[in-house]
C-alpha cells in the first residue's frame, strides 16, 4: 500500500483538488488497480490451468478497460476514465456472445451480465454526479438484458404473466438503478448545498477580510495521505496587503508562502518554522526592505486552512526606541549624581527609595520601602540616632546631618545623610556615598605618614652615609698623610697600606649599595640566566673574603659543598646569586666577633637547592625580625657599637633572591647566632642535582 502510494497515487492526486475529490481519485485508483490486477492473474490462470475456460480476447479487453481507465486517471482525465464503463456491453459481448467464448450456457451467465452493470452503475454513482451517463448505461444494460434473455430462451420465464418478478434481472436492473440514482440526486443535493453555503462563507469572509485595516491573508496547507503539510499557499489577501506591500491579490494567489513573503520582507525569517515547524500565535518581523517592523498574528481554523495578520508596529517602535533612549539619558543623569533618597516618615518607616549607580551595593528597594529604621541595617544606636534627627527636622523645620556605617552585602559603606522637613509628617533624606573620600582620607593620611617616615628613613640613610663615607675617608687621609713620613719602617707602611685598602673597599662597598639601591627603585634590574658552576662562585666569594678577616678577630671562614664535584650547577643568573651571598656573606662577617661564619649550599629533595649563610654571632633580637629588611633601618645597639653599615645590604640580598625566584627567610637565636638562607628552584641541573630529582 505504501508503495502505491508513493509511486502511483502521488502522480494523480493533484493540488488543485480538494482533499475529499483526491481522497475519492485515490479509492478509484485503487479500484482500478486491483481490476487490472485480478484480470491478469484471470488471464494467466485460464491460459494456464483452466484452458478450458479460457478466452483470452475477453480477457485482455478487460484488462484494457481497467488499464485505459487507470491511464485516464493519472493524467487528470476523469471523465475519459469514467466512460471506460461503456466498455461493459463490448466485454459481455466476448465473453458469452462470441463462438470462441468458453464461457457457461446463456441461461446460466445472465447473473454475470446483470453484475457487470450493476458494478459500472455502482462506480459511477461513487465517482460523477447523476446525468445522462447514468441513463445511457442503464439502457444499455436493459438491451443487454433482454437481449440475453431472448437469445437464452428464457422469454417465458421472464416476460409472461406469471413470472416471478423477485428475480426478474430487468426489474432488479431498474430497482437498483432507482436506488442508486436517489441516493447520488440526495448526496448531489447535499454536496450543492454545502458548496453554496461554502460560497456564502467565503463571500463573507472575504468581506471581512477586506474591512480589516491590517494587511491579511489567507493560507491553505496541502498535505499528504499521512497528514503531513507537503506545501502552504496563499488563497486570499486584502486591500491592505495589496497597498501595503505592493503586491496584487492575481500576483499573490497560489503563491508558496515562503517564496511570497521572503520575496515581500527581504529577511531571512524561515516562514516554515513560524507555519509548520515551530507555530507560533504571534511573532515580531522586520522588513529591511520597508524598514518596518510587524507582529504577526496566525490562527489556524483547521488541518486546511490559517489566518495570518500583519499589524505595523513600526511607530510603537521608535516611540519605544525614543523612550528608551531618553530614560537612559535621564538615568546616566541620575547616576551621575552620587545621591540616594529616602522619604521617611514620623515614625521612621520607608515610604520610597531611589537608589542611582548603588543598586548592586544596597538592598532591593522592596526590602526598604515600608520597613523600619530600626529594621534595615543600622545599628541600635544609629538608628535611634537617625530616628531623633527625623523628630527634630520635623519639629524644628532644620536640615539634620549625619554620617553613618551601613553593612551592605558583606561591604562596610559610609554615608553622610542630611535630612529636611518635607511635611509635617515626613522628611526627605538625601544619603551621600562618602566611602571613596573617607578611604582617600585614610589612603592619604596613611601615604602622609608612610612618607614622613620614608623621609625620616631617608635622613637617617643619609647621615649614616655621610658618616659611613667621612669615616673611611677621614682614615685614609689620614694613614696616606703618615705613609709619606720618611721614617716609617717596612712593617709599619705595609701595615698602614692594608688599612688604606680596607678603609677603601669599605667606601667602594658604601658606592655599590648606593648604586644597587638606585638600580632596584627604578626596576633595571635585568635577570640573565646561564649554566652557572656553583663550586666555582663559591669559591671565588671565599678566595675574596678569606684574606679580609680582621687578625684581631678569632674568626673563621668555613665553606661548606653537599657534593665533592667541580660540575656542579645549574641554570640562574650567576652575578645576582653572587652578590645576594656577597652581602649575606659581609653582613655575618661585620656582625660576628668570633667563632664561625658559614655558607654554602646542601641539595633539597623537591627539585630546588638551598643556599646558606650562619654565623655564630649576637643573633637579632625577636622585636627586630620584622624589621631587619626594611630599607635604612639599622639596630639601634648596632649604631650605637658603630657596627652597623646604611641599613641596605639585607634589603638588597632580599630583592636579589625574590628575582632569582627564591625567598630570603632568617632563622636566629639570640646569643647564639643567625641562619639566612633561601632556595632555587633547579633549572637545567647538572651533576648532582641530577640525584636530587
Amino acid at each position: 500500500m505504501s508503495w502505491f502510494r508513493k509511486n502511483i497515487l502521488e502522480r494523480f492526486t493533484s493540488a488543485e483538488h480538494s482533499p475529499d475529490e483526491n481522497q475519492l481519485r485515490y479509492f478509484l485508483s485503487l479500484f482500478l488497480t486491483a481490476g487490472c490486477v485480478i484480470s491478469s492473474l484471470l488471464l494467466l490462470v485460464k491460459e494456464t490451468i483452466r484452458t478450458d475456460l479460457s478466452n483470452p480476447v475477453a480477457e485482455t479487453a478487460t484488462i484494457l478497460m481497467f488499464g485505459s481507465a487507470l491511464f485516464f486517471l493519472t493524467r487528470n482525465k476523469k471523465n475519459m476514465a469514467i466512460n471506460m464503463v461503456f466498455f461493459i456491453p463490448l466485454l459481455v459481448y466476448l465473453y458469452y456472445y462470441v463462438s470462441f467464448s468458453n464461457s457457461a450456457p446463456l441461461p446460466n451467465t445472465l447473473h454475470y451480465v446483470l453484475l457487470w452493470y450493476l458494478s459500472g452503475l455502482v462506480v459511477m454513482a461513487f465517482v460523477v454526479p447523476f446525468g445522462t451517463r447514468y441513463l445511457l448505461l442503464y439502457l444499455m444494460g436493459i438491451i443487454t438484458l433482454v437481449v440475453h434473455i431472448v437469445r437464452a430462451g428464457l422469454s417465458s420465464s421472464y416476460f409472461t404473466p406469471d413470472q416471478i418478478y423477485l428475480f426478474n434481472p430487468v426489474l432488479i436492473l431498474t430497482l437498483s438503478f432507482a436506488v442508486i440514482v436517489t441516493a447520488r440526486i440526495g448526496f448531489d443535493r447535499i454536496i450543492t448545498r454545502d458548496r453554496e453555503q461554502k460560497q456564502i462563507e467565503d463571500q463573507q469572509a472575504r468581506n471581512i477580510i477586506h474591512q480589516i485595516r491590517q494587511p491579511f491573508a489567507q493560507i491553505k496547507a496541502l498535505r499528504d495521505q499521512d497528514g503531513n503539510i507537503v506545501r502552504l499557499e496563499v488563497v486570499r489577501i486584502n486591500h491592505a496587503f495589496e497597498s501595503g506591500f505592493r503586491i496584487t491579490f492575481p500576483e499573490a494567489r497560489n503563491q508558496e508562502v515562503n517564496y511570497l513573503f521572503n520575496f515581500i520582507f527581504k529577511n531571512e525569517i524561515s516562514w516554515n518554522d513560524l507555519f509548520i515547524i515551530d507555530p507560533k500565535s504571534q511573532a515580531e518581523i522586520f522588513s529591511p526592505s520597508l524598514g518596518k517592523w510587524f507582529t504577526l498574528y496566525t490562527l489556524w481554523m483547521n488541518q486546511e486552512t490559517c489566518f495570518c495578520l500583519f499589524n505595523d508596529i513600526t511607530q510603537e517602535k521608535i516611540e519605544i526606541r525614543h523612550l528608551e533612549e531618553t530614560r537612559a539619558r535621564y538615568l546616566t543623569l541620575l547616576e551621575a549624581i552620587p545621591d540616594i533618597f529616602f522619604v521617611i516618615d514620623r515614625d521612621g518607616i520607608f515610604q520610597d527609595v531611589v537608589f542611582k549607580g548603588q543598586e548592586t551595593l544596597l538592598p532591593e528597594t522592596s526590602e526598604v520601602i515600608g520597613n523600619s529604621v530600626f529594621k534595615v541595617g543600622f545599628s541600635e544606636m544609629m538608628a535611634e540616632k537617625i530616628f531623633q534627627c527625623i523628630q527634630k527636622a520635623i519639629d524644628h523645620d532644620t536640615i539634620e546631618t549625619i554620617e553613618y556605617t551601613m553593612e551592605s552585602r558583606n561591604t562596610s559603606l559610609l554615608f553622610e545623610m542630611r535630612l529636611a522637613r518635607l511635611n509635617e509628617n515626613s522628611v526627605i533624606s538625601i544619603a551621600r556615598d562618602i566611602t571613596r573620600r573617607k578611604k582617600a582620607e585614610f589612603e592619604l593620611e596613611a601615604a602622609k605618614a608612610k612618607a614622613e617616615e620614608a623621609d625620616a628613613l631617608k635622613s637617617k640613610f643619609l647621615a649614616n652615609l655621610s658618616h659611613d663615607i667621612r669615616t673611611p675617608m677621614n682614615i685614609i687621609m689620614g694613614l696616606t698623610k703618615m705613609l709619606a713620613e720618611p721614617s716609617l719602617s717596612d712593617f709599619e707602611r705595609d701595615e698602614f697600606i692594608h688599612d688604606v685598602q680596607q678603609q677603601g673597599f669599605s667606601l667602594l662597598n658604601i658606592i655599590e649599595n648606593t648604586i644597587q639601591l638606585s638600580k632596584i627603585e627604578t626596576n633595571t634590574l635585568v635577570v640573565n640566566k646561564a649554566h652557572t658552576n656553583i663550586h666555582a662562585l663559591l669559591r671565588e666569594l671565599f678566595l675574596h673574603f678569606y684574606p679580609l678577616l680582621p687578625d684581631h678577630r678569632d674568626l673563621q671562614l668555613i665553606l661548606h659543598t653537599g657534593i665533592q664535584s667541580d660540575e656542579v650547577g645549574f641554570e640562574t643568573d650567576p652575578s645576582l646569586l653572587k652578590e645576594a651571598l656577597y652581602r649575606l656573606i659581609d653582613n655575618a662577617i661585620r656582625f660576628t666577633p668570633e667563632g664561625t661564619v658559614s655558607f654554602g649550599y646542601t641539595p633539597v629533595i623537591g627539585n630546588s637547592v638551598e643556599f646558606f649563610v650562619e654565623d655564630t654571632g649576637p643573633g637579632i633580637p625577636p622585636s627586630e625580625e620584622e624589621n631587619i629588611f626594611l630599607r635604612f633601618y639599622v639596630i639601634e645597639s648596632d649604631r650605637q657599637a658603630q657596627k652597623s653599615g646604611p641599613g641596605l645590604g639585607l634589603p638588597i640580598a632580599q630583592h636579589l633572591v625574590a628575582l632569582l625566584g627564591g625567598e630570603l627567610k632568617l632563622d636566629t637565636t639570640p646569643g647564639k647566632g643567625s641562619r639566612f638562607w633561601f632556595r632555587l628552584p633547579l633549572t637545567n641541573a647538572s651533576g648532582f642535582m641530577r640525584i636530587v630529582q
